[in-house]
């Protein structure tokens, strides 16, 4: 086995294992857990609550893409999917497991993969230009206020925004796409690489045809900036039964950082590393370390929690799929 082979198969578990590693040295593991302790089981019932509204919320706003490209599902379908993808969350990386069986999915229904793949792409695309926008005017709101610390953060967020707005951009650009058009059309005579590259080519149609959709994208953003708020909201019942301070400007603008942080990192459900992203995100909002922890146990244990509705989600729409075969 090749050495690039090592590091994919190997690579994701070798960084969980580190980032775990380092909570626990960094980190008063005990003081965390008397925190736990003192957390109101009705803290913890509304975090529950709120996860399957973030849930409900995030399968409204795929739909409004999927609907955009002629590609219909009822509300309800839409959120078994989703809900039912995030029980292969666990199995595959937490982004690249879910969003593969939501492909493969609606492939089975009729839909078009390109299709569907596009929205996905579009949905990750506008949901990281979503968070990075609702962050940096959070972050732009504290400084104002006084916390002159957070200017780095600010500074990157603001880089990271303007990147993102103009790769977004270039992304639907013909003229530049045309280049990779004539650089692959050498590749014809390769069966595979050919096939490869008509897949391709048939994502960015459909993609470019559905960023051009400015009402549906429109609506897409604002319900990504809310759906940002209710995972950011999530914390707050936590850190009120802990009685901690809390700075909820710098938590709203904060947590969706760490949400971000965790779609790119190649790790099956976010284990260790959604933890060590919470507990810096809410560091920063001045949560003490041990009570950061805490949340981010309480989190964890929501998410697995969920696991069981999201297993009946799996199941059911796999009944469904055999019934309608």
């Amino acid at each position: 086995m090749t050495r690039s082979a090592l590091v994919k198969r190997w690579g994701p578990w070798i960084l969980m294992a580190a980032t775990i590693g380092l909570l626990v040295c960094f980190l008063d593991l005990r003081a965390a857990l008397d925190a736990v302790d003192d957390i109101e089981p009705i803290a913890i019932v509304v975090t529950a609550l709120l996860y399957l509204l973030d849930r409900f919320s995030m399968a409204y706003k795929w739909n409004v893409l999927l609907r955009a490209r002629n590609c219909w599902l009822s509300s309800w379908a839409a959120f078994r999917i989703y809900l039912a993808s995030g029980f292969i969350g666990y199995v595959f990386p937490a982004s690249v497991g879910s969003d593969t069986y939501r492909a493969a999915r609606l492939s089975l229904c009729g839909c078009s993969v390109s299709r569907v793949s596009a929205t996905i792409v579009l949905e990750r695309v506008l949901g990281l230009l979503a968070i990075l926008s609702l962050s940096a005017i959070g972050l732009r709101l504290v400084v104002a206020g006084g916390r002159d610390d957070l200017l780095p953060v600010l500074g990157a967020v603001l880089g990271a925004l303007f990147v993102g707005a103009v790769l977004t951009v270039m992304s639907v650009s013909e003229r530049l796409y045309g280049v990779f058009r004539r650089v692959t059309d050498g590749f014809a005579s390769h069966r595979i690489a050919h096939r490869i590259v008509q897949i391709l080519h048939a994502l960015h149609d459909e993609y470019v045809a559905l960023s051009r959709g400015g009402r549906s994208l429109l609506l897409f953003f604002v319900l990504s900036v809310l759906n940002q708020l209710i995972q950011a909201l999530m914390v707050v019942p936590v850190l009120l039964s802990l009685d901690a301070n809390v700075d909820l400007l710098a938590v709203f603008a904060l947590m969706p950082l760490s949400k971000a942080f965790i779609q790119v990192m190649p790790v099956p459900a976010g284990i260790g590393v959604a933890e060590g992203a919470v507990v810096v995100a809410l560091s920063l909002a001045n949560v003490p370390p041990a009570q950061a922890l805490a949340v981010a146990l309480v989190l964890r244990a929501v998410d697995l929690s969920m696991l069981l509705p999201a297993g009946v989600a799996y199941a059911a729409d796999a009944w469904q799929m055999r019934k309608t075969a």
